[in-house]
């Protein structure tokens, strides 16, 4: 059972409906959840039109969350955005992956943690005690991929063996760089449990991201799920129970077949 309610009742089995613009649809939902990477911006620049959806969405009283799988947590995600020229009225927050496992590690009994993720970037895990190795750590926090400066088999050295819990807060696979595809979080996460390690996985598509962004929101009662990825975007709101649009830029780029499907598709995130 759908949570949303969309005007053409579209769900699973349903054939996706294309859609030249979120104005034939935006009155139909009470809270949006737009993924940041793929539909807003490109990892440096906004895409045409991406603004003004969010200025029209904000004049008509929708809500947003802005959801990303990133590792960091909703400041340095903030930040961005602000950068980029988004208002920071315009969304309710910024929903991280890494911001979600932060909350949800604030009761945990471990101290010590060893962080596996880009050289040079700050996190922003200020409550535990940073170890120089994973065998030195109460648990292993996966936000980020040094790749291709670290590759995978190195990786895979590295953890050898261990036993320690571990936390990915980015269950993507692969990651775009300038040396081209590379080894992103979710590719370590899914190696260690290869080896023997237990992962609790956060981000899309897992249900927890879901709940913390509609709580923030407001928890509206009709809410729709914007990103780029079928595998990510579309699944996870599927599995959170809400409607999806799936955006044809960010990692759908060039495809036609898409799986799920989605219960809406647009070629670009605008308004029309």
């Amino acid at each position: 059972m759908r949570r949303s309610a969309p005007r053409a009742s579209p769900g699973e089995g349903s054939a996706m409906i294309p859609i030249e613009g979120l104005s034939e649809i935006a009155s139909d939902y009470d809270g949006m959840l737009i993924d940041q990477f793929g539909v807003l911006h490109d990892g440096s620049k906004l895409y045409p039109g991406a603004l003004d959806v969010l200025a029209k969405l904000h004049g008509l009283k929708i809500p947003v969350a802005v959801m990303t799988n990133s590792g960091k947590r909703t400041i340095a995600n903030t930040a961005r955005l602000t950068r980029m020229g988004i208002p920071r009225e315009f969304y309710v927050d910024a929903v991280s992956s890494g911001e979600v496992a932060y909350q949800r590690l604030k009761s945990s009994q471990s101290r010590r943690a060893f962080i596996i993720g880009k050289d040079g970037d700050d996190y922003g895990f200020d409550r535990f005690e940073i170890v120089s190795h994973p065998q030195q750590a109460d648990v292993i926090l996966i936000l980020g991929s040094n790749a291709p400066a670290t590759p995978l088999d190195e990786y895979a050295l590295m953890l050898k063996g261990l036993t320690v819990p571990a936390i990915c807060c980015n269950p993507d696979k692969l990651m775009i760089t300038p040396a081209g595809l590379e080894p992103a979080p979710g590719a370590i996460a899914a190696l260690y449990e290869a080896q023997g390690g237990k992962v609790e996985w956060i981000g899309k598509p897992h249900r927890a991201i879901y709940d913390h962004a509609l709580k923030i929101i407001g928890r509206p009662r009709r809410a729709l799920c914007i990103g780029d990825s079928a595998e990510h975007d579309v699944a996870g709101g599927r599995g959170a129970g809400l409607s999806t649009l799936l955006v044809t830029t960010g990692v759908s780029e060039d495809q036609t077949q898409f799986d799920p499907e989605p219960d809406y598709l647009m070629e670009r995130f605008t308004w029309r």
